[in-house]
């Protein structure tokens, strides 16, 4: 059995050993075989004050005699972009940093930018954008094009109706009371939902925004730091449906704020699609591999750790409240890996109080970061294991909660929001396009709106000249010039896709060129604008989905 304490602030010391137990069997130990270089180009311009954010739960209960809000829990969140990348790399909202900040010739660090004229990549990149949109009778979800399979559940909804940002953070510190085998405190036992409001915080050095920040990620950040925005949050947290420490929550007034955020450098972090993981060769866990944790520590007590609650101290100053977070970035090298669970450990000694919910970084492969290398999650902090475990060997060692079932949770996560966004009939069909991964056509309609019979489309039409005008089809199959060029072509596929999309494309195929003989068979014409028909109902099922739920969206909008 493996306990790990949580490193949110949260709990007491006493109970900290007491914390989360789990079993854990079938570890995956890498002690002793670490193949990294201390030498490694570790970047030192990735803050935890660009990608980390402050959290705070405040509570007032009237039945505790508060006449105020107090500090209910303190620890570090992050922002997730909903959207993966656009295909130059850049994160889908970094566009709007870029927009804000381009009439300056200087950079957030106050160096002169490469060019004097950045208006004109602004107008170049707004091109490309307007470009990629007349492929597109709806407004398009960020990214690189794809199937219909490969979306990501909220990418099915415009995005003037949905988030673009997902807040990340750890059950336990955004509802504690769900928690009651970590707290005994009665009191804590009668606060609800209805009783909490929460709070992000953009932290930036004393010497401001511009000042040049060097991270040597071994712990504590030096200098001091003051807050200098502050953003709410919905009440509305969406928990892992298993009691894994996972939660997501949604800022108030998003694009504000966003744009604010992006003035301030924060920067939303990336996390890689279903599909990426699905068809990504490299290892999940590596031993010795390099990661960075994140995040604020945690200098005040909570209000968790206390056994009873007297109400508000009014003799409390205000300034108080605001030297009780310090950013923080240590090296991690990770060590022992379990199917929900990666350990690590950490240059700085044991995380402190108030890294759990953190992001766990991974280092891009060039040592920087940019357009070229959007900054990836690895994991969020769970906590540490305690020091006084008793295997040595992780004693003290940071966990995790590995990428892959982040992954998971915000895909159930974003079901969930699409769901009460759009009507329930549209909802089915998105999950009917996205779950059907075999078939990239979808659904084909009739032009009574009926759904066609499936098996219709395997009859093979009955005139045998006709079928001798068709590849592969005549009396004879000897023919091996098609038979090379077509054996190319699916060698080329399967060097840019996946066996599962290469089966995909090659049923799209062969399901057209029968749809293609019936038409000639039925109605007759010229094969290519035949061809052209056929292939354009490919997509027609997904385009006219998408303009349904921006009609429904557009008149709800009205509507409110």
């Amino acid at each position: 059995m493996l306990s790990v304490a949580r490193s949110s602030g949260i709990a007491s010391a006493r109970n900290r050993s007491l914390l989360y137990t789990k079993c854990c069997r079938g570890l995956s130990s890498a002690v002793g075989n670490h193949t990294s270089n201390e030498n490694d180009e570790i970047p030192t311009n990735i803050s935890p004050i660009h990608t980390s954010l402050a959290l705070s739960v405040h509570f007032r209960h009237p039945d505790l005699g508060m006449k105020d809000y107090e500090i209910l829990s303190r620890a570090t969140a992050f922002l997730l972009d909903v959207d993966p990348p656009n295909p130059e790399g850049e994160s889908p909202n970094q566009s709007t940093a870029t927009s804000t900040s381009s009439s300056s010739t200087h950079n957030s660090r106050g160096l002169v930018q490469k060019s004097a004229f950045p208006h004109l990549k602004e107008n170049r990149d707004l091109r490309k954008e307007l470009l990629r949109k007349q492929h597109y009778s709806y407004d398009p979800a960020s990214g690189p094009p794809r199937l219909p399979h490969q979306l990501n559940w909220l990418e099915f909804c415009p995005t003037n109706f949905r988030p673009k940002v997902h807040v990340v953070a750890s059950s336990h510190v955004i509802s504690p009371w769900l928690w009651p085998k970590y707290y005994g405190q009665d009191w804590l036992q009668i606060v609800t939902q209805e009783h909490v409001r929460y709070s992000l915080e953009v932290w930036s050095s004393n010497e401001g925004l511009k000042s040049s920040v060097n991270v040597d990620h071994d712990g504590k950040l030096k200098g001091e730091y003051k807050p200098v925005a502050k953003f709410a949050l919905n009440p509305y947290p969406i928990h892992h449906p298993t009691e894994m420490d996972l939660a997501v929550i949604h800022l108030k007034q998003e694009e504000e704020s966003l744009k604010q955020m992006m003035k301030l450098g924060i920067q939303p972090l990336n996390l890689p699609t279903a599909h990426d993981f699905e068809n990504d060769d490299s290892p999940v866990f590596e031993a010795g591999e390099k990661v960075l944790f994140q995040g604020f520590e945690v200098y005040e007590a909570n209000m968790t750790d206390q056994e009873t609650v007297s109400g508000t101290d009014n003799s409390k100053k205000e300034e108080d409240d605001e030297r009780v977070f310090h950013p923080y970035s240590s090296l991690g090298s990770l060590t022992f890996a379990s199917p929900d669970r990666f350990l690590s450990q950490t240059k700085g000694g044991p995380l402190p109080e108030g890294l759990c919910g953190g992001p766990v970084i991974q280092i891009p492969a060039s040592g920087k970061i940019g357009k070229e290398s959007p900054m990836n999650i690895r994991g969020v902090v769970e906590g540490i294991v305690p020091t006084n475990h008793d295997n040595p060997q992780i004693a003290g060692h940071a966990s995790f909660i590995p990428s892959y079932r982040i992954r998971e949770f915000v895909d159930f996560a974003e079901k969930i929001m699409l769901e009460q966004i759009i009507d329930s009939d549209l909802f089915k069909r998105c999950v009917d396009m996205k779950e059907r991964k075999n078939n990239t056509r979808g659904t084909v309609y009739g032009d009574d709106g009926n759904i066609l019979d499936s098996a219709d489309d395997d009859d093979e039409p009955a005139d045998p000249k006709l079928l001798a005008g068709i590849e592969g089809t005549g009396d004879s199959y000897n023919t091996p010039q098609l038979d090379r060029e077509f054996q190319d072509i699916v060698s080329s596929l399967h060097e840019k896709h996946s066996p599962e999309e290469v089966d995909a494309i090659l049923a799209t195929v062969e399901r057209e060129r029968k749809e293609v003989a019936e038409i000639l068979e039925k109605e007759g014409g010229d094969v290519d604008d035949v061809i052209e028909r056929v292939r354009r109902k490919t997509y027609e099922e997904k385009e006219k989905l998408m303009k349904e739920i921006m009609d429904e969206m557009t008149g709800q909008s009205k509507k409110s």
